[in-house]
């Protein structure tokens, strides 16, 4: 099923899933209507139950597909050689940008995977339900924020994990009003203007720690 499913028109394909993301993601699994994404997709229910057996199985399909997509992403984008912490943080950021520019709701999707559909209390259970899908996240961030970063440049070194935390909530948080105020409608100038913003703030985060 989730074969058939990759296999069709990508175009079809992406239809049906930000129709999908878009209603899980506003209501949860619970309260989210069939009826509403087999409208916004454009599609009968008859083709949406010819890919999904029923609303379980789509969710289910989703979440999979939602996390491979961004943990694909960050694996076949991110230059791993980089040892400058604030690029490491650049490349991570475009990545989402990328990512939102095709599936614009995907992050509040698997927000609420976590928040409310699958009810994970604690770091160990997200891991163990990464894990179930094959993906080890915690090897995963611990590479995007470590593996070959120097991190001799920081002025104090013992702070070294509060200024991370002030420098990623920093560029988050930017990068958070970006997606949320374009909904994913980025042309290639508005991808240059974010680099040149983004720019702006690692020059003003790299003179307070470094």
């Amino acid at each position: 099923m989730e074969e058939r499913f990759k296999n069709i028109d990508p175009q079809k394909r992406d239809k049906i899933i930000n129709a999908a993301i878009d209603e899980f993601a506003a209501n949860g699994y619970e309260k989210a209507s069939t009826n509403e994404i087999v409208k916004n997709a454009g599609i009968s229910r008859g083709l949406l139950y010819h890919y999904f057996k029923d609303k379980e199985e789509l969710y289910d399909v989703l979440t999979k597909y939602a996390i491979e997509t961004f943990v694909d992403k960050i694996n076949s984008s991110i230059d791993w050689d980089e040892p400058d912490i604030f690029e490491r943080l650049k490349q991570i950021t475009f990545v989402k940008i990328e990512v939102s520019r095709v599936y614009p709701k995907l992050f509040n999707f698997v927000v609420n995977i976590f928040l409310k559909d699958k009810n994970v209390q604690t770091m160990e259970d997200a891991y163990a339900f990464y894990e179930k899908m094959g993906i080890n996240i915690q090897e995963l961030f611990t590479n995007v924020y470590q593996k070959n970063i120097d991190y001799s440049k920081f002025r104090e070194p013992e702070k070294i994990g509060i200024n991370m935390n002030i420098i990623r909530w920093t560029i988050e948080k930017w990068a958070e009003e970006i997606m949320q105020k374009s909904g994913g409608n980025f042309t290639a100038e508005d991808m240059a203007k974010f680099g040149d913003q983004i720019d702006e703030y690692i020059s003003v985060l790299k003179k307070a720690f470094y």
